[in-house]
Parts: structure tokens; sequence; C-alpha cells
């Protein structure tokens, strides 16, 4: 589950509980061999049996389900194990052979003031850190800017800061679940071109959200690139808007000057860095450009970054 699905789904939940229902809600904090769902796999469930989200793709939903209701009565968390289901016995289980456990808590009081402040953050693209302490479900939200405070503090802004995946480690003898919600993935294309068209479906089949900068707008336009978010401004315009951040891809595909070198100049300077940036061409035209750059004040550091030409070596 991203960061925007998992947004969406709080605030679902939190819709729920602002109508009256009791709500729970469920998430995959360790796996084992095959699982159907990753960590950070999600349900929310209400008392009216109403759900959204999945944490096995419908093997356990039922049994979660049930132990939700206990966690909506007497507030407070439960850690389930699902393993192997036997058929024979007709018992509950993954089908597929793995192995999961799930965090479930109640949605409620600060615990839901909490989510929904993290779906308000997951929105702005400002980077959290949930981390959870497994046998009581004491937590904390966790900033980029945050001091530690203990051990487990310190591991959960590590990842956090470092793009790295949700943890469960061992502190002191008590289990803490440590999961980052990184800025949504997105890929900025700076120039509307045919290549630009064909990136637009692979960025949304890798779950990145495509976003198509063009001062020309005969090039970037609707009926070219329907349903993308389209700026018709120069690339400096265009990244003062957008900004970067650690879950920004850009891409330079214009093969001019004009628009890929100031596009490539911002990137470079821009805090925080985008995580990529890339630009088209072939290496006669990356040398060319790389000239140009140095003389507009770019140190070899920063030059360092660009992968060009784009793409994968074939």
């Amino acid at each position: 589950m991203n960061e925007r699905e998992t947004a969406a789904l709080l605030r679902t939940a939190s819709g729920w509980r602002r109508a009256g229902r009791r709500v729970a809600l469920a998430t995959v904090m360790k796996t084992w061999g095959s699982a159907p769902r990753p960590v950070g796999g999600r349900l929310v469930a209400a008392e009216d049996g109403a759900f959204a989200g999945s944490v096995s793709g419908g093997c356990v939903e039922g049994a979660v389900m049930a132990a939700a209701l206990e966690t909506m009565r007497d507030e407070s968390t439960r850690v389930l194990h699902f393993g192997v289901a036997d058929e024979t016995a007709w018992e509950v289980g993954l089908s597929c052979g793995g192995e999961m456990e799930i965090l479930l808590e109640p949605f409620c009081g600060a615990r839901a003031e909490r989510m929904t402040a993290l779906a308000d953050a997951i929105d702005a693209r400002s980077p959290r850190a949930l981390l959870t302490r497994v046998e009581d479900g004491a937590q904390q939200l966790l900033s980029a800017d945050s001091t530690a405070d203990s051990p487990a503090a310190e591991m959960a802004l590590g990842i956090l800061r470092d793009g790295g995946d949700a943890r469960l480690e061992l502190f002191g003898g008590a289990r803490y679940f440590a999961e980052p919600f990184h800025p949504p993935r997105r890929l900025i294309l700076f120039g509307g071109t045919h290549i630009a068209q064909a990136l637009v479906g692979l960025a949304r089949m890798a779950e990145f959200d495509p976003i198509v900068s063009d001062p020309r707008t005969a090039w970037a336009s609707a009926a070219r690139f329907p349903d993308v978010e389209i700026l018709h401004k120069w690339p400096e315009d265009a990244l003062s808007l957008l900004g970067t951040d650690s879950g920004t891809a850009l891409a330079a595909l214009t093969h001019d000057p004009k628009l890929d070198d100031p596009a490539l100049i911002c990137a470079l300077r821009s805090r925080p860095r985008a995580r990529y940036v890339g630009a088209l061409g072939s290496l006669r035209t990356h040398e060319k450009r790389l000239a140009r750059l140095r003389a507009e004040g770019l140190s070899e550091d920063a030059l360092s970054l660009i992968h060009a030409p784009i793409g994968l070596d074939i």
C-alpha cells in the first residue's frame, strides 16, 4: 500500500468515526514466506461490518474483522498471527503457505487524531515515521527533524531519513514497529514529447504520479496527455511551484538546451534534492550539456548526480 492509499484509507476511517461508528485499524507488521500482502498493508473496519483495504486479499479478513470488534469494545491493541490454513480442521489461515503478523488497534481518541495528522502530512508531502511499541500500542509520530528520545526512535528516524522500509525491532525487551511514510512518489517530465507520453503510462504502473511541464501548449496538451497534471510553465517556475523532495524524480526530455538546462540547474540546486534527475540524449550530447552546466557554476559533485543518457543500458 503506497502513501496516498494509506492517507485515503485513514480518511475513510476518520469519516466513519465522525459519523459515530466505532472503528479499528489492522496493519501487516511482519511477513514470512509467500504472504499475500506486504508489510504496511492495511484494513479499516467499522462495527457495522463495513471495511476498506486489505491485509491478506481475503484469506483472513473474516478473522481480522471478528478480532476488530473486540478491539473496538475494549479499545486495546492486539497482535494477530496467521500461518498456513488447516483445511482438515477448517482453520482460518493463509493458503499460500506464508505467515503474517498483524497489529490491530482501535481508531479512537488520541490515536485517531494521530492518524489524521499522518494523513495530513502525507498529503502535504511531509515525511513522517510512525513508531509503535507492540506490547501496549504506545505510539509516536516523528518528523524528519524530531529528536530521538530512545534507541527505538533513533531507529525510526534513521529509516525515515535514509529512505528505508518498515522494520520490527527489539529494544529493551520490547518490540517496536517503525513505519516510514516518505513523500508520495511522482515523476516530473520536462517536455511534452512522445517519450513523455510513453513514460506517463510506465510511471503509473510503477505507482508514480506523473506531471508534465512544458511552456509549449501545443506539446503539453490535454489531448496528448489525458488525465495528467500539466503545467504550462518554464522549468524554474514549475519547480518553484512543485518543489523537490525524496519522493521526486525528474526527467529532462526536450533535447532543447533552453528548456532542459534550466530544468537540470534548478533540480540540482533545489533543497531537498530530488531522488532522481535524468536527462535524455547521447553521450556526446551529454558532454556538451555538462560543459554548459559547468559554465553556469555547477560543481562536479552536482553534475555527477545527473543520470544520462537516461534509461537502461541496452
